[in-house]
């Protein structure tokens, strides 16, 4: 009974680690954002540095690794999109990376049950649906913690991973101009005397780089239809962009014109807009 009763103490003076509520290590980051018609969720573990030497020494060149800690990393997304030039459906993957000094082989696997990393043989190929390489750059900071970070560019993401003194990034590219293309010749088939959808279309696109000499068309017919000091402004960066001088004056002096004579509300101000921008423009 004594042996009994001394056991039972220790077992009580010992603390239990599992009861104490402390930090999290290696907190999970989540991303989540919207790309054209994509929706994108990124999940990963964010380890520290804490002083120590992360690539080639707490992460092995040339192994697998789960990019990041605790659980594997997963990237999801819910419309297909081509990332290393492959495309790849919908769903939920594994982002497992090989580190070498100067480029990272990137893995997406479509089995996100394992932790990648914790035994070199656990990755299986089979389930691979995505491989390709990427070179390391001197990230432009130090990261204690490794950071995920989503850019868009263009409809399209830029992704980048960094951690210590070394960044990687790749694009993943959309169907979401492809999308909004179609989108706009469906909508304007329809309906091709609606002058707002004719303006819309010519600023979306002209905000996505597509070519301003195929885009005034748009806004011609638009103005065409009724006279807007927006749609003025819409043709003006048009022909700003095709270095076409004189008539971006002639159709910012219209735009003023226009304004000044239906007064709409703060028309002062967008007057005054009007009038520093032209002589931004030289004759």
């Amino acid at each position: 009974m004594k042996k009994i009763l001394t056991l039972l103490f220790i077992s009580l003076a010992v603390p239990s680690y599992s009861q104490m509520n402390l930090p999290v290590l290696s907190p999970e980051g989540k991303i989540i954002q919207e790309i054209g018609y994509t929706s994108f969720t990124i999940r990963y573990g964010r380890p520290a540095a804490r002083g120590r030497k992360i690539f080639g020494e707490l992460v092995p060149y040339g192994k697998h690794w789960r990019t990041g800690g605790g659980k594997c990393t997963t990237l999801q997304f819910d419309q297909p999109v081509t990332i290393g030039g492959k495309e790849i459906k919908a769903g939920i993957y594994a982002l497992v990376t090989i580190p070498e000094k100067n480029q990272w082989t990137i893995l997406l696997n479509s089995d996100t049950s394992k932790i990648f990393g914790a035994s070199q043989d656990e990755y299986n190929q089979k389930t691979e649906v995505a491989r390709f390489m990427t070179p390391t750059e001197k990230a432009k900071r130090f990261y204690e913690s490794l950071s995920f970070d989503l850019d868009v560019v263009n409809n399209n993401g830029e992704l980048f991973v960094s951690w210590e003194n070394t960044t990687v990034h790749f694009t993943i590219i959309t169907n979401s101009n492809k999308k909004a293309r179609e989108e706009i010749n469906q909508t304007l088939a329809k309906n091709p005397d609606n002058a707002d959808n004719l303006s819309y279309a010519a600023y979306y696109l002209n905000m996505n780089n597509e070519s301003a000499e195929l885009l005034l068309p748009y806004i011609d017919n638009a103005l065409k239809i009724r006279e807007d000091w927006w749609y003025y402004e819409i043709k003006a960066d048009l022909l700003l962009k095709l270095n076409r001088l004189e008539e971006a004056r002639q159709v910012l002096q219209q735009a003023i014109n226009f304004i000044t004579k239906v007064k709409p509300v703060d028309w002062e101000l967008i007057v005054k807009g009007y009038k520093e921008k032209l002589l931004t423009i030289k004759k």
